[in-house]
């Protein structure tokens, strides 16, 4: 009996230690997301995908940009009142994901980043399809669900 135990240990250990040497699931990731829609389940099921696929990685092994324009301003703007939202964009934020707002949507609307909800001087760029050109051509894989 006390051999079948000991053969159970080890057994147990040599499959805990093959599983701390096996290889990741995925390589480390860089991704963009386009979000330029105002469709309001579009956009909650954007913020699934992205939340999926930081779990999916693990934090340390993606970082995740979504590049904000168009009629998609419109939800951190809605944010700016609206909880639920807040949670969204916050539980993505909290995770090391960066919301990038196009300047040339915030002019055409005619309003400024403090008019979103918590978008800092930083999340603000002149343009957003040359950001999102510009993340590709510095190895960000784009992504628009």
């Amino acid at each position: 009996m006390r051999a079948l135990k000991t053969l159970i240990l080890a057994a147990g250990l040599l499959l805990l230690s093959l599983n701390s040497f096996s290889a990741p699931l995925y390589n480390d990731q860089k991704v963009v997301y386009h979000m330029n829609y105002h469709d309001e389940s579009r956009i909650a099921e954007t913020m699934t995908n992205i939340s999926n696929h930081l779990q999916s990685l693990g934090e340390e092994h993606i970082d995740i940009k979504v590049v904000v324009h168009g009629r998609a301003i419109e939800y951190f703007m809605d944010a700016v009142e609206d909880q639920a939202k807040q949670i969204s964009i916050d539980s993505l934020r909290l995770r090391d994901v960066q919301f990038i707002m196009c300047g040339n949507t915030l002019d055409g609307y005619n309003i400024t980043r403090e008019d979103l909800y918590e978008v800092e001087e930083e999340d603000v760029v002149q343009a957003g399809l040359p950001t999102i050109v510009d993340l590709q051509q510095k190895g960000y894989i784009y992504v628009r669900p």
